[in-house]
């Protein structure tokens, strides 16, 4: 059985480890065509990065805020959770901007309207004052680039309140959560988006569901060990099996495409805008998975591969801000070039990786500098005087 995560400031490696993993795979992943995606987590399941990324999204939002909640009460904590969505409201607007008026100059610089078509920026080229608007309204949301949007509406319209009710009702939050979630279900309910007529891709009604699941699943971890339940292990193998069986990854080998166990339309639509119950439950299975036989505190967590990895996770905003540039980056390096082989794909995918891992590395440094440069002592005054004649 795994060891509780307990409230002493550590932080659990497990979640930077899977979110900086889960990054590596959106950057994979957002290269159009990119071979190297038939190895990432969509091709073996209904979930891919995306989930992890909002389960853990949850996990992480307790671990930091519920503390404050508790402590200093509803005005306080509400206020730190206000300053982290401004911050990745303003890393959003400027990776739009970066992103969409950068790929539309690339079109017609290169004469490819492939740039536009494929993230649908027909706005940035036709109304670019307009799409400004749209963009600061988070209306605006072209293919690639309707994350973060999800995370700043959760962080302003649902965060709070869920910070308070899972510290005082956790099964009420739950509950609460299901009930938005099968309404947006039943009813459609999503919000507008200029490029999708269905609404947000990350529907915010529905996707707060694993937020939600996310937050009650760390409170109860920072009390009580998770449970190590045969049966629920399982099921859960079970079902994760099913969906590797029903995503059919070996198809994608040449000769093999015909060789599906399950009809491809079996279960219907399993829709990503609505969080589908099988995607939903694909990924909670997982997550169960990991709490249960992936211990907090292994050792492997520790090796310098799992750190560099774990470092993306723990910077995580600024490695998926670069992480979606580079892979526009590669995408048009490749298009240009007209590399469509195995050979340069995977240049590609190892200096965009390399980057990555450098940039976190980076990050993770100049952090324990300054860190480190808090705990010196005050220079004495008579010290600092002489220091200033220096």
């Amino acid at each position: 059985m795994v060891t509780a995560i307990r409230p002493t400031g550590q932080r659990d490696l497990r979640i930077d480890f899977f979110r900086g993993l889960a990054l590596i795979f959106i950057f994979i992943d957002h290269i159009p065509d990119n071979k190297l995606a038939h190895f990432t987590l969509h091709s073996f399941g209904f979930a891919d990065a995306a989930e992890v990324f909002v389960l853990l999204a949850g996990f992480s939002t307790v671990l930091a805020y519920a503390g404050t909640f508790e402590t200093q009460g509803f005005q306080a904590g509400t206020a730190r959770v206000l300053r982290r969505a401004r911050d990745i409201y303003l890393w959003h607007f400027a990776l739009l901007v970066l992103c969409g008026f950068g790929l539309t100059a690339i079109a017609y610089a290169v004469a490819n309207p492939a740039y536009i078509e494929g993230l649908k920026l027909h706005i940035f080229a036709e109304q670019p004052l307009h799409a400004l608007f749209l963009g600061a309204t988070l209306i605006n949301q072209p293919n690639l680039l309707n994350i973060l949007p999800l995370y700043v509406m959760l962080l302003l319209a649902w965060t709070p309140l869920l910070l308070w009710l899972v510290v005082r009702a956790p099964l009420a939050a739950v509950g609460v959560s299901v009930a938005i979630w099968a309404i947006a279900n039943v009813y459609s309910v999503n919000l507008p988006s200029y490029q999708h007529p269905e609404g947000w891709v990350f529907n915010p009604f529905a996707w707060q569901l694993l937020m939600t699941l996310g937050a009650v699943a760390a409170r109860y971890s920072l009390r009580n060990a998770v449970p190590f339940v045969p049966a629920l292990v399982v099921l859960a193998a079970v079902y994760v099996a099913f969906a590797f069986l029903y995503a059919a990854p070996w198809t994608l080998i040449p000769g093999l495409e015909a060789h599906r166990l399950l009809p491809q339309d079996a279960l219907g639509t399993i829709d990503r805008i609505y969080l589908s119950g099988w995607r939903l439950l694909n990924i909670l299975a997982l997550g169960y998975l990991v709490l249960v036989l992936v211990s907090a505190d292994g050792s492997w967590l520790r090796q310098r591969w799992a750190t560099a990895v774990g470092n993306c996770g723990r910077h995580s905003l600024q490695i998926f801000c670069l992480a979606t540039v580079l892979s526009l980056a590669g995408w048009v390096l490749l298009t240009q070039f007209s590399s469509a082989g195995i050979g340069p794909q995977m240049v590609v995918n190892i200096a965009g990786i390399g980057l990555l891992l450098a940039t976190a590395w980076m990050l993770s440094e100049r952090k324990r500098l300054r860190l480190a440069a808090r705990r010196v002592p005050a220079v004495a005054p008579a010290a600092r005087s002489e220091l200033q004649l220096l």
